[in-house]
């Protein structure tokens, strides 16, 4: 690939037999009228994005076959975002290789169920010839043709259209939105669909209602939707979907199908303008920087939920706790969690958590969560907090917005020692002890549960238990951290041995618990007087 081909933001190939005019197409495009004499062999072209309508760098390839083997027309197609088979309507037997030559070799070169969209260009349409009969079956057999357009390079008919229209099927692809054989959204479509509908659903009522939607409009197009829009929307949504549209208010079902009509009706580009405010890629998948923005961490500094993380998490509580009782059932946890590609809290962790008698995450244990995800996992953080939707009103004009804002990076604990204080919020103290001292016991008091409770819990409990405690009246969280040390020579990495503080738990009936610890603190934590 040359230089100039890496700096495009699209690389169409265009392929076709010899004589069908793909040269003579370029080069129409390029002067913006029909040229008589056009080389054998064109080079790539390089189109500036200010010159495209979709403000897009654009190569275009002029892929010649003469002479050329197979392997090196294979090589060449792979790096196409887009390729155009090029016949020519008055040649059936340009019309016959598509399927006998191009779209094989396509398939060899991206795979049998390759992504990579096709256009057939139907060139020399200004004369009379009509192989619409025959295009038809090859569009309706291949899933990956995405259109077909007939051009003229000589009366420059639909000449710039091809090269748009190439454009729009890499920059809003369709196949991954839709199933042209069951004419339904994909499943990828749906699942990032149903993401974008409940972090909208500001309420969780399971509807959008004229305010929730106007505010979806603004994020994504930037203007409102006049009264007479709305009442539009849902009529042409409540025509066609009768589950779509309940209360005045749309539903999930019919958000759904909003976007199925915008495919339909070859608008596709509205769908991928929400997706994309919404983080996601032409594959469907949230982008990498989206889910894990770039942060640095000095050593002997710590990352904490900032202001406005810890506002969003706590309107998220407030928001799934639909009967206000101060707790996150199962089902209510299950729901806010639900966009997110992984359980989050599961039955092991919980027990790290301070619950109701029945075992629900209280209001407490749901904010120590985040506080020490956050401190011992940020990488977890920043993809949770990314899939529930905070960096969405955080995204400026045709960009998704990230998480950092949601997190601050502490001071370094030597300055805060340096200057006798600290405005941290999450302290680590590590547990240490010989087995039966009774740290499990110890750490569970921490959460509220005694020792019947941990009687229940029996083996299967969290090396971590936090909770929020008062210092000088101020809330801080503190986290407990066992260290599962069998004997005084394990090692302990730096992780441990880096906590802010040290509980060392020994049995007073048993000298050698006491033993273990002194022998602990002396080899790890133990600092000599020069």
């Amino acid at each position: 690939m040359s230089d100039d081909e890496t700096l495009a933001d699209v690389r169409i190939v265009l392929v076709g037999d010899e004589g069908c005019g793909k040269t003579s197409l370029v080069m129409s495009l390029l002067e913006d009228e029909w040229v008589d004499t056009v080389p054998r062999r064109l080079d790539r072209v390089l189109i500036p994005a200010d010159v495209t309508p979709e403000n897009v760098t654009t190569s275009i390839v002029d892929l010649s076959v003469k002479g050329e083997d197979e392997n090196w027309l294979v090589s060449e197609l792979r790096h196409a975002n887009v390729i155009c088979v090029v016949y020519s309507v008055t040649d059936e037997n340009t019309v016959d290789g598509i399927q006998t030559k191009w779209l094989p070799l396509i398939r060899q070169a991206f795979g049998e169920y390759h992504e990579t969209p096709v256009i057939l260009v139907g060139n020399k349409s200004d004369g009379t010839s009509n192989n619409t009969d025959k295009i038809l079956p090859i569009m309706e057999a291949n899933t990956e043709v995405e259109t077909c357009v007939e051009c003229s390079a000589r009366t420059m008919k639909n000449v710039s259209e091809i090269f748009y229209y190439a454009q729009k099927a890499v920059i809003y692809p369709t196949r991954p939105l839709y199933d042209a054989d069951t004419k339904q959204l994909t499943d990828r479509a749906r699942k990032a669909l149903i993401r974008v509908f409940k972090v909208c659903d500001r309420d969780n009522d399971g509807y959008l209602s004229d305010t929730e939607l106007n505010d979806f409009q603004k994020l994504c197009f930037g203007i409102p939707l006049t009264s007479t829009a709305l009442e539009d929307v849902k009529r042409a949504v409540a025509d066609g979907c009768p589950d779509g549209v309940a209360s005045d208010s749309l539903m999930l079902a019919g958000f759904l199908y909003l976007h199925l009509l915008f495919i339909e009706r070859g608008r596709h580009e509205t769908t991928w303008a929400v997706l994309r405010k919404f983080g996601y890629e032409a594959n469907l998948k949230l982008a990498e920087d989206y889910l894990y923005p770039r942060i640095v961490v000095p050593v002997g500094c710590s990352t904490e939920l900032s202001p406005e993380g810890t506002q969003f998490v706590s309107a998220l509580f407030e928001k799934y706790d639909e009967d206000k009782d101060g707790c996150l059932s199962p089902s209510e946890l299950q729901n806010l969690f639900s966009v997110c590609p992984a359980p989050v809290i599961t039955k092991d962790n919980i027990l790290a958590l301070e619950t109701n008698q029945r075992g629900w995450l209280t209001y407490n244990g749901y904010m120590a969560y985040w506080n020490m995800t956050t401190l011992i996992n940020l990488t977890q953080t920043f993809e949770q907090l990314a899939y529930l939707g905070f960096p969405v009103g955080r995204s400026g004009p045709g960009r998704a917005g990230n998480t950092l804002d949601a997190i601050r990076v502490t001071r370094e604990r030597k300055k805060d020692l340096e200057n006798h204080g600290t405005d941290r919020k999450v302290f680590q103290c590590l547990v240490v002890g010989a087995k039966d001292a009774g740290k499990t016991v110890f750490m569970q008091s921490l959460a509220g549960r005694g020792m019947a409770d941990v009687a229940q819990i029996g083996r299967r409990h969290s090396p971590f238990v936090i909770n929020r405690v008062k210092v000088k009246e101020e809330s801080k969280y503190l986290l407990l951290r066992e260290v599962d040390v069998l004997s005084p020579q394990d090692a302990l990495g730096s992780g441990e041995t880096s906590a802010d503080v040290v509980a060392f738990l020994y049995d007073v009936s048993n000298p050698e618990s006491f033993a273990f610890c002194a022998t602990v603190y002396q080899k790890y934590f133990h600092r000599g007087v020069d």
